[in-house]
Formats: C-alpha cells, sequence, structure tokens
C-alpha cells in the first residue's frame, strides 16, 4: 500500500489506512475513539434532538464541542501519521528516504496530509461557532438584525449584521436619505447587503391644500381632479398620492444602485426584487379621514406590486395604526413591522401576537446598543 493513499485513507475516517495495511487490530484500536463519539452523538439526536437541533443557545455546550474538536484534531493527525509510518514500514521503506528527492516527496506529502488533518477540523470548529451564533440570533441573545436611515449619517453602524433594512426617505415622503449612497460614512445601502437590503419608505396623505406635490390633473393609475372627474380632496386622488411616493421611494432605490455600481446607468428597477416595509407613523401629515389614509396606502402598496417587489409589509404600532387608518383590516395579507418593544425578550412575546395589520407579525423592533434592532418573528405555526 502506497504510504501516501494509506495516510489519506486514515484522514478520511481514523483505522482505515492501518487497516489497509493489514494491521486490523490496531486499525479496531484507532477507529474505537471515532465511532464513540459518533455513537454518543448519534445517541443524544435520538433521545433529545432540540438538544443539538434546538432554538436556544448553549453557550458551555459550543465549549465543549470546540475544546473536543481540538482534542479530535490531535487523535486525527496521530491516527494519519501513524498510517503513513506503518505503511511505510510495511513496504521496507525507509523513514526518510536516503536521495534528497525522496526526502522531500516525503516531506510534502506529510506537510499536505498534516494540513488536510488540521483544515478539516478547522472548518469544523468554524460551522460549530456559526452554528451557535445562528442559534443566537434565532433566540434574540444576540442582536443580529438592524435598521438604519439618515439619523445614523455620519455616525458608526450596528455591526455583524445578518441582514440590515435601510430607510431611503430623509423622514418624510419626497425626501432622499443623503446616506442611502453616498455621505462621510460608507453608503448606508452597502452596509444593509447591497442586493440584499431591504427597503423601508415614509407614507403619509397630507391632502390638497398642504402638499405641492398633490396629483391634480393625474389621470392614471386613478383620475384625480381631471376635468372628467373632477375634485382634488378624494379617495382616488390620495391613492394618486400613495402610488407617486411609492414611485419616487423607489426610484430613490434605484439611483442608489446606479451610484454604486450595482445597477447599469438607466435603470429603471432595482437588481433583483427587495423586501419593503411602508412606515405609517403620527409624526407623518395624515388627513383626519382615516378611509382617505387607507385610499393613500392602498396607492403606495400598489405601485409597489407593479414593479415586483420580494415582499411588502407595514411599520407601525397598533395605537398608530389604528389613529392613522381607522384600524383597518385591509391589508391584512401583508406582515406587519411592530415598533416599541423594550428588549429582545419582550419583542419576543409580541411574536405571538396578531399584527396591527391582521396579520402576522414578522418583525420586532427594540433598541440594542444605541441602535434599533430587529428580532424576526419564527413563522406561524413553528
Amino acid at each position: 500500500m502506497n504510504p501516501f493513499a494509506a495516510a489519506l485513507l486514515s484522514l478520511l475516517f481514523p483505522g482505515l489506512g492501518q487497516a489497509s495495511v493489514g494491521a486490523r487490530s490496531r486499525a479496531a484500536i484507532v477507529a474505537l475513539p471515532t465511532l464513540a463519539v459518533l455513537g454518543a452523538f448519534g445517541l443524544v439526536l435520538y433521545v433529545d434532538p432540540n438538544f443539538l437541533l434546538g432554538s436556544t443557545p448553549n453557550p458551555a455546550l459550543l465549549a465543549s464541542l470546540l475544546i473536543l474538536d481540538l482534542m479530535l484534531a490531535g487523535y486525527h493527525l496521530w491516527a494519519v501519521l501513524d498510517a503513513y509510518v506503518l505503511a511505510r514500514k510495511a513496504r521496507g521503506d525507509r523513514l526518510w528516504p536516503a536521495a534528497s528527492a525522496g526526502k522531500w516527496v516525503a516531506v510534502m506529502s506529510i506537510g499536505i496530509l498534516v494540513a488536510g488533518t488540521v483544515g478539516v477540523h478547522a472548518v469544523a470548529a468554524e460551522a460549530g461557532i456559526g452554528w451557535q451564533h445562528g442559534l443566537s440570533c434565532k433566540a434574540g441573545s444576540t442582536p443580529c438584525w438592524f435598521d438604519i436611515s439618515y439619523p445614523q449619517c455620519g455616525s458608526p453602524y450596528p455591526e455583524n449584521a445578518e441582514f440590515g433594512i435601510v430607510g431611503v426617505n430623509h423622514g418624510k415622503v419626497f425626501s432622499a436619505n443623503p446616506c442611502l449612497s453616498a455621505g462621510d460614512s460608507p453608503p448606508e445601502l452597502v452596509w444593509a447587503g447591497g442586493v440584499r437590503a431591504q427597503f423601508y419608505a415614509n407614507t403619509g396623505n397630507p391632502g390638497a391644500a398642504l402638499s405641492a406635490r398633490w396629483p391634480n390633473n393625474q389621470a392614471f393609475p386613478r383620475q384625480c381632479n381631471t376635468s372628467a372627474v373632477p375634485g382634488s380632496d378624494t379617495a382616488d386622488c390620495a391613492y394618486d398620492y400613495g402610488w407617486n411616493a411609492a414611485a419616487d421611494s423607489y426610484r430613490t432605490a434605484v439611483d442608489a444602485y446606479v451610484t454604486l455600481g450595482l445597477a447599469p446607468a438607466g435603470a429603471t428597477s432595482t437588481p433583483s426584487p427587495n423586501k419593503w416595509w411602508l412606515d405609517v407613523e403620527t409624526v407623518n401629515s395624515w388627513q383626519s379621514d382615516t378611509a382617505l389614509n387607507v385610499a393613500a396606502l392602498s396607492g403606495a402598496v400598489a405601485y409597489l406590486r407593479s414593479v415586483s417587489t420580494a415582499g411588502i409589509g407595514f411599520y407601525s404600532t397598533q395605537y398608530q395604526w389604528n389613529q392613522i387608518t381607522g384600524g383597518t383590516s385591509e391589508f391584512s395579507a401583508y406582515p406587519s413591522w411592530v415598533a416599541g418593544a423594550s428588549s429582545a425578550a419582550h419583542a419576543i412575546t409580541i411574536c405571538g401576537a396578531r399584527g396591527f395589520t391582521g396579520g402576522r407579525i414578522e418583525l420586532v423592533q427594540y433598541k440594542a446598543g444605541g441602535f434599533d434592532a430587529d428580532f424576526p418573528c419564527p413563522p406561524q405555526g413553528k
């Protein structure tokens, strides 16, 4: 048996290399620790799968697994080198050939095997750390999801975010976040994941008397104060206003991608579909007639649906939603992103409630480290 081949077999599974050169008793002894570890893991998974695969993070378990992996790495390396030495002896070869070329071949072979063995266990350790981090994110013990917008311009952004949501506006409709694709700090769109980013856009409905952008004489998607359908303070005009505001926010996002070189010049759509959230808050301008406000939000939803986004949802609180929309359930098919949780633990409890839209709660916002963190609620039924 070629020594390198024997060592490679023990790299694949300790003991195989020893068995390949006829040392079956030694092979059984070498294989025993690996078989014992695999058997123990199998028994644990059979008795209690949640011990390893559950959603509750366990730092002590991770530390134990890393120590075990380090011990296995030393044992695995010994098994590989032992198979190499046994194979050379079985062939009557000297461990270090007399010829210099042969020595270099032996050194390189051993170096490759050592690197391969260490690499396998390094990958296992990295996977274990990533697994534990993922559980911590799911359980809310580590803030991993954040949202930022113009208030963070020139300031540090959250670090180690799994994903980010970025505001496209400067606090109100028909305005642009100046740091979305530029600014003293890195572009917020880059921080949020570039083409993977999620967006949120401000909404509002100030009415014809207060808005310089009221859609008078607009015939699409609805007729607003046209010769055929006169009147400015109508549901159709509010619908057009919401449509136009969403279109302006979407255009801002597309322009940001073009500026960053993530979309070609002249692009009319984002590089890939993004998830969009409509920010519904009382700090923006709204009419006292909640039916008109609902019409404006309907127009915004309709526009975003027309450009094939990856999904649409609403950001608000139950109180603000009631004040602005009258507590409508017209948008119950869309998820809620709930603001106002005091902590991750509080956010988790909110996940079990019904969203202000009447649909499921997908995200809950809370404060963490001076930033707005967001806890992703597990899908219903899980």
